[in-house]
């Protein structure tokens, strides 16, 4: 069976950005491409992509979302996540929604290179993109 993936926001950023960990990032897009694995994302992180781009062109930044749009399975979002997100009060509510789309989705691994922030609440295995490609090398 094919490991589920929930990719966090900054995870599409390092692609569609070419940010830092974009080699990393490009490597786990291509595994999701290529059926090796499944890639999930929420809503909210097209949202917060939106938000994040802001300062650029808007011709720019729709095509920078619809590129990351591409990568990964869209994992719906309704009141039952954002009742258990409100009813699990942490540092930060965004990753907390984050990661109870991660469970609807049925995720296996939060992918995130904002790592410190999870480990306050996170029961899956939450990794870095290094650290996921690393794991799956084993």
């Amino acid at each position: 069976m094919k490991k589920k993936v929930f990719l966090d926001t900054n995870i599409l950023m390092d692609f569609v950005d070419n940010r830092e960990n974009i080699e990393y990032a490009k490597t786990i897009v291509e595994l999701g491409k290529t059926g090796v694995i499944q890639l999930f994302a929420s809503y909210l992180s097209y949202a917060n992509m939106g938000y994040i781009l802001r300062k650029r062109s808007l011709k720019e930044r729709y095509h920078l979302i619809r590129l990351a749009r591409k990568i990964a399975t869209v994992v719906p979002c309704d009141v039952t996540q954002l009742d258990a997100a409100i009813n699990h009060p942490v540092k930060d509510y965004e990753d907390m929604l984050q990661y109870q789309s991660a469970l609807a989705a049925g995720c296996d691994v939060v992918v995130t290179n904002n790592k410190r922030d999870f480990q306050e609440f996170c029961q899956l295995p939450f990794l870095s993109s290094e650290e996921f490609l690393l794991q799956l090398e084993d």
